[in-house]
């Protein structure tokens, strides 16, 4: 929808914006069956949450969804995470978690807790902090909640990497 807003030069009816977002969602021209559905995700998801973040602004009156101009002393930052995705930030959480648990696991098993051992356990701990601070100043306290789909994602991904990997075999 921003995408498509930008386009538009910043200005755009709600007409014009759901049909140019089916086409890119469809990479064809839409079908009233898709155009429907990208008007009720717009109406009723996106565009309120957009409004909410000051991101843009609707007029109901002439049906005009307009970008508004964010101040230029801000750094804004988008992420966009198709549906069974997971977000950048969960993926560097679960790097991080995996990092320090190996080099925990690593430094007990040898029993060397100096040196570099310690110095690899103590980067990998800092590394988890801040991808921990750095998801829930991303998500908010809900960012941590959303750890546990991350993993399944993830896990889904493992599957269906061994699946194909059967398949190749036979």
């Amino acid at each position: 929808m921003l995408k498509a807003l930008m386009e538009l030069n910043g200005e755009a009816c709600l007409r014009e914006l759901v049909r140019r977002v089916a086409e890119m969602e469809s990479g064809a021209p839409p079908d009233r069956r898709l155009r429907k559905s990208v008007y009720t995700g717009i109406v009723q998801n996106h565009l309120p949450k957009l409004s909410l973040a000051g991101l843009v602004e609707y007029d109901r009156e002439t049906d005009t969804v307009r970008l508004v101009e964010l101040p230029r002393e801000y750094r804004y930052y988008l992420e966009a995470v198709e549906k069974g995705d997971i977000p950048w930030c969960l993926y560097y959480l679960g790097l991080s978690l995996a990092g320090f648990l190996s080099s925990l696991l690593y430094t007990a098993y040898t029993h060397s807790w100096g040196g570099s051992s310690l110095l690899t356990l103590i980067f990998s701990a800092l590394l988890l902090i801040s991808s921990l601070l750095h998801t829930a100043h991303t998500y908010g306290l809900k960012g941590i909640e959303l750890i546990p789909y991350g993993i399944q994602a993830i896990t889904k991904g493992f599957r269906r990497v061994k699946r194909k990997k059967e398949v190749w075999k036979t």
